[in-house]
């Protein structure tokens, strides 16, 4: 058995981290450094029908706007030579659908971080909502077997879980729910690219 569990152990960049010391990711200088923040859908399913990035564009330091209009096009419209669940068709910027809450519908690209989130905030964005399915029991009743995966059976079975739960002393039938639950990184999210 190992004489290091549950013994204390010092970081290499503990003090730094604690004492507000530690370069992360997005810490590090660089000379002419942009920054981009990303505008994302005020509703969760439907289309954009219009994008007004005037006063965005002519902020201070802001050096792009990208929306679905001016975004490179990706190589085969996003699609992947493999089809889902083995490959995800890219749809990002691509085109007027808003396919979840949330989703990035622009980027701000701007000379300093605080004026890429400054026009990231006008940039005007009008929506025409479709229904969305928000919750789990609404979409079970469209619910359909997913395509097969090569070498992969789409449904598979393992025992008998009805006769499991008939020679139990003891059957507890309940519905557990619990919140969603967010990870709190200490290091921001960031990606720095030169």
């Amino acid at each position: 058995m190992s004489t290091l569990t549950g013994q204390p152990m010092d970081r290499i960049d503990g003090v730094l981290k604690v004492t507000g010391g530690a370069l992360y990711a997005g810490d590090f200088p660089e000379a002419r450094l942009a920054h981009a923040v990303l505008v994302t859908s005020t509703i969760a399913s439907g289309t954009i029908t219009s994008i007004d990035t005037s006063r965005a564009q002519s902020m201070p330091g802001v050096l792009l706007v990208m929306t679905y209009q001016n975004a490179m096009r990706l190589p085969n419209g996003g699609r992947p030579p493999l089809k889902p669940p083995a490959a995800r068709h890219l749809t990002l910027l691509q085109d007027n659908a808003v396919r979840y809450s949330n989703e990035p519908v622009a980027v701000v690209v701007a000379d300093t971080l605080e004026h890429a989130t400054d026009a990231a905030r006008h940039v005007n964005i009008a929506y025409a909502r479709t229904p969305a399915t928000l919750d789990f029991d609404s979409a079970k009743g469209s619910a359909h077997a997913p395509p097969g995966t090569p070498g992969r059976p789409v449904e598979s079975t393992r025992g008998n879980v009805e006769a499991g739960l008939n020679e139990g002393a003891v059957r507890i039938d309940a519905v557990y729910t619990t919140p969603i639950q967010f990870h709190n990184p200490m290091e921001p999210h960031a990606t720095m690219a030169l």
